[in-house]
């Protein structure tokens, strides 16, 4: 029973060890991102995410760098089997900061950090019309 006991808690731990991500990585993406890319009308447009602590400020940049969208919300970091997600909650968007509404969609990415560089898998946690699934490179903005 003894023996039970301590295998049981072992999983406990190994498990619950593997539901976190990676305790350094919320640090590390702390600051500025942006990704530079071009839309189906070969229209360029930059999107840059600030993370500060569990917070989270979006912002979706004409070629002109005008905002075009707005959001904002928390984070939250795990870890889905081998892969470390981040969840976007509580989101608020609209046309700029001044101009928010509530966000009644979660999202959830697969994310890599590598140096100065975060690859993010975005749209593949569910079907949003005309967003289709993507991998974003990131570069952190100094």
């Amino acid at each position: 029973m003894k023996r039970l006991l301590q295998s049981a808690t072992v999983l406990s731990l190994f498990v619950l060890g593997t539901l976190s991500a990676h305790p350094d990585d919320l640090s590390k993406l702390e600051g500025k991102w942006s990704v530079s890319k071009t839309n189906d009308q070969g229209q360029s447009y930059k999107q840059v995410i600030e993370i500060k602590k569990d917070k989270f400020k979006f912002r979706l940049l004409g070629s002109d760098d005008s905002v075009q969208i707005y959001a904002e919300g928390e984070i939250k970091l795990a870890k889905l089997g081998a892969f470390n997600s981040i969840k976007f909650t509580n989101i608020k968007g609209g046309a700029s900061e001044s101009d928010l509404q509530p966000v009644d969609d979660d999202r959830t990415s697969i994310y890599m950090l590598d140096g100065d560089s975060w690859l993010v898998a975005s749209n593949f946690d569910k079907d949003r019309d005309g967003q289709k699934p993507a991998l974003e490179v990131y570069k952190k903005v100094k």
